[in-house]
This record gives C-alpha cells, structure tokens and sequence, in this order.
C-alpha cells in the first residue's frame, strides 16, 4: 500500500502565518507592504523559470530544522547497514550526476536518513536533509529506479519549490484576508461573507497552490532524470517506476485536481516525452 507523506506540511507549521488585522491590511496597500511579491520574483538558473520567492534557503531550512529533528526521534532508523549503503551509493551518484550538470555545487555535506518504515517515499528537507524510507527499496526493482526516486528529490531543492511553495501560499493567505475586507466593506456581500470566503478559499486552494504543486513535482521529475543521466543511470527506468507507483495506488488516490501530485499514469508519460526529447533514450 502506498503511503504518501507531506513532508512540505511539516516545513510549513515552522513558518510564518499571515495574521494581519484590517488596520495592518489597509495600511500595508497604502504602503505597498502587503504585497511584497513585486520584487519578490526571481530567475531560477537551473529551469530558466521565474519564480516568487518571499523566502531565502537559509530561512526555509531554518524552519525545515525542528522538523528534521522531529522525524529522526520519532521516526526508527535502520540498522541494516546493506540497506544503507546502498541508498548512500546511489544518492551520491546521484548527487554527482546533479553537481556535474552545475545545478548543486560540488563539496556539500548532506545529513542522509534511511528510515525503517513500509512507507513508500523519500524526501529532501531544505538544509541538505535526505530521508529515505524501506518502503520505497523495496518498491523499486533496481538501482536505476532509486535513483529516479532520489533524483526527484534533488529536483526539488534545485527548483527550490519548498520555498516557492511556501511563498505561493502566504501570498494566498494574504490575498485572502484583503478580500474578506473588501467584502465586509460592502454591504451587499456582507450578508455572504462566509459562503464567498469559502469559495475564494476553495478557488485558491485548486486554482492556484495544488497546480503549483503538481508543476513541481513535474519539474522535479525532469531534473531527476537529467541527473540520473549525467550519473550513468537508465533513464528509461524513471518510467517503470511510476508504472510500479500507479499499480500500487490504484483506487487510493484522490482526483488529479485534488491532489498535490500529478497521476503517476500521467508522470510517466510525461517523462517518456522528455526522454525522446532530449535524446537520452528512444521509448
């Protein structure tokens, strides 16, 4: 059974909530404070994507810190040294394939967790932190398809989508309280203030952060098997393992537009386009 795990959760209760009152608000737009994302934009090197980003690496691994810690206390390690080194041969290949592509610098130290659980995941926390579960080796037939699964992960950091993510949403939240004060300004949506907040809460909700979320880890898909490539891996082996992913979860998964992951059905074919895209493969 595939469990998926929000590890962006656990880095978000660390963060900031938008806890504005209406005076705070209204003179933040006079001001031109409460939206900050106007200079907030930035050009990543590694996708050529712009992106908002209210938060610095530093400040989301910070808040990443006690979540780390918390998972490594709470969450059993394994003793099966096999286990681990293999998970820390194809994490450094890995690594190596991404630093070799110039999209994480040579000479990082990473804290590597293999955690002794069915769960079948991994994750990489801001602040080099790399946790993966037993469940996931499992799952996976060979080394090529870890190292799909660890390439995502790097993906992830090298997108820096835990940051955008972060911004995303705060930027919702605050777009959310202006709204509520515009309508309680007016006297004919007030008497619908709470089924109007709902809806813009919803329309946020599906309109804007799940889409951004299934993007990423789109994205990280696509950066993972560049690094797997560079690694000398089997690219077309990133593509057995969301076929192995979706007969796992078949009946488990919510609605695509529901869900902060794309269908795996639909990952692996998007990864089959950009294999024959650039060359790494013919499928």
């Amino acid at each position: 059974m595939t469990k998926l795990i929000d590890i962006d959760s656990a880095i978000f209760e660390g963060a900031p909530r938008v806890n504005l009152s209406r005076r705070a608000i209204i003179s933040g737009l006079a001001a031109g404070t409460v939206f900050p994302f106007v200079s907030g934009c930035e050009t990543n090197p590694a996708t050529g994507r712009s992106q908002l980003l209210l938060f610095g690496d530093q400040e989301v691994a910070s808040m990443a810190a006690s979540a780390w810690t918390d998972m490594k206390a709470q969450t059993p390690v394994t003793a099966n040294s096999r286990l681990k080194n293999r998970v820390l041969h194809v994490w450094e290949k890995t690594l190596h394939g991404a630093e070799r592509k110039g999209d994480i610098a040579a000479g990082q130290s990473w804290d590597v967790a293999v955690f002794d659980t069915d769960d079948v995941n991994a994750f990489v926390m801001p602040g080099n932190r790399v946790g993966v579960y037993r469940g996931i080796t499992e799952l996976t037939e060979n080394d090529d398809q870890l190292s799909s699964v660890l390439g995502h992960e790097t993906g992830h950091v090298v997108g820096r989508h835990a940051a955008e993510r972060l911004s995303v949403t705060t930027l919702a939240q605050t777009g959310l309280a202006v709204g509520q004060i515009a309508i309680a300004q007016s006297d004919t949506l007030s008497k619908y203030g709470s089924e109007i907040g709902a809806l813009g809460g919803a329309a946020m909700q599906f309109g804007v952060i799940l889409p951004y979320s299934r993007n990423h880890e789109l994205e990280a898909d696509k950066l993972g098997v560049d690094y797997m490539h560079n690694a000398g891996y089997d690219v077309r082996q990133s593509v057995r393992l969301w076929e192995l992913m979706d007969s796992q979860s078949k009946g488990q998964r919510p609605p695509e537009f529901m869900s902060t992951h794309p269908d795996p059905a639909r990952r692996a074919q998007e990864l089959v386009k950009y294999i024959n895209y650039k060359g790494y493969a013919l499928m």
